[in-house]
């Protein structure tokens, strides 16, 4: 279970977000609070994981609110407001997600994906060390699915996290690193950010500019680097 706080000066905005949290089962609030000063004793006291926190709030705001905290036991900060050009000045006070209001329920459950990844610390270890892992634990909304590798098309890291994507274009999040997928399953790296199963590509497509890409069966274009393409054409036994 994920403990969460919202902390936001408008009543109406704090009766939103919690109406929008409300169908994620694995959330659950410990309570709301009208200002930084009532949140700072709640954050001390109820250690939450996550807070939900509104950036314009009269007498401290959120930025100033996030400087007074104790960055050893800081819960995740997710800013809240109604104006982008925030953005930046809060990914630059490390917060671990940034949301525009109103919240919508689509773009809300993107960061709970995030937080579910970063918070549920599975223990992997018990996988077996050789490179013939046939099963990827991804996580869902409320459970860890085990994608069988041979029906993944292909994997992506993100600024977000990691991906995996298979036959049907679903997508979830897994904990395992890119470069540990590379080294215990047969996806094929050909690319910085992705690993492709080679047995779903439909053909690889050469572009203008000299560098080329692999088509999948699906249509979806995976770009290949120019340093990984000689490698990856002797692997395939292209001349």
């Amino acid at each position: 279970m994920i403990t969460a706080l919202i902390v936001d000066d408008e009543p109406l905005a704090r009766q939103e977000l919690r109406r929008t949290l409300a169908p994620a089962s694995d959330i659950e609030i410990l309570g709301e609070c009208g200002n930084a000063i009532e949140a700072l004793t709640r954050i001390h006291t109820d250690k939450p994981d996550v807070v939900f926190l509104d950036i314009q709030m009269p007498q401290i705001t959120g930025f100033e609110m996030l400087g007074m905290l104790d960055p050893a036991t800081m819960p995740h900060i997710v800013f809240l407001t109604a104006y982008d050009e925030y953005a930046v000045r809060a990914f630059e006070k490390n917060a671990f997600d940034y949301l525009l209001k109103p919240v919508t329920a689509d773009r809300l459950e993107l960061t709970l994906e995030r937080l579910r990844t970063s918070l549920y610390r599975h223990d992997f270890s018990v996988l077996p060390e050789t490179n013939h892992l046939r099963q990827i634990p991804c996580f869902s909304q409320h459970s860890i699915i085990f994608q069988k590798v041979e029906e993944v098309e292909f994997v992506e890291a993100r600024t977000t996290g990691i991906y995996v994507s298979d036959l049907e274009g679903n997508e979830r999040p897994t904990a395992l690193r890119l470069n540990v997928l590379q080294q215990r399953t047969p996806l094929l790296r050909c690319h910085r950010q992705y690993l492709v199963n080679v047995d779903l590509v439909q053909k690889l497509h050469y572009l203008e500019s000299g560098l080329a890409e692999f088509i999948t069966r699906r249509g979806r274009a995976i770009p290949i680097s120019r340093r990984l393409l000689p490698e990856i054409k002797e692997r395939l036994g292209i001349i």
